[in-house]
């Protein structure tokens, strides 16, 4: 898988802040293109990142075991990031910008950016915390 030769640079050390959101963006794209259900995936790996700042929502019909991912929330400091199945079927990405807890502008953008914005805040993250790059490095190689 391309993912798992991508993590392997990411386990290196030093990896530059820019490398690793490159990294990050790629072995999400990649693996989602090859999952078939994007929220299905990024549920899964951002779950098992960062189980602390997710919200994941599923919805399905009453009685069904079937419970498919309606939305994903990922929150990081002044930002969170919003990923909604609509009725229609379709995925809306936004960002909301916040300050003091209070969300002030909402805005709704491509999925590609959000998947590279979230992977900046992971790389920032990473590189606070070596918990954090372990749960990583983890994530890019699809362990857990």
């Amino acid at each position: 898988m391309k993912a798992t030769r991508l993590a392997l640079l990411f386990m290196e050390e030093p990896l530059d802040q820019a490398l690793a959101v490159d990294v990050l963006a790629a072995a999400l794209q990649m693996d989602a293109q090859e999952s078939g259900d994007l929220l299905e995936f990024l549920a899964k790996k951002l779950e098992q990142a960062l189980p602390q700042s997710i919200t994941i929502t599923r919805r399905g019909r009453f009685l069904s075991n079937k419970k498919p991912v309606q939305e994903i929330v990922v929150r990081f400091d002044d930002y969170h990031y919003l990923i909604v199945r609509e009725k229609q079927g379709f995925l809306t990405a936004k960002v909301m910008k916040l300050v003091r807890g209070v969300v002030l502008k909402t805005t709704i953008i491509p999925i590609e950016q959000w998947t590279e914005e979230i992977a900046q805040q992971l790389a920032i993250l990473a590189a606070r915390s070596g918990k954090t790059r372990t749960a990583l490095s983890k994530f890019v190689l699809g362990g857990g």
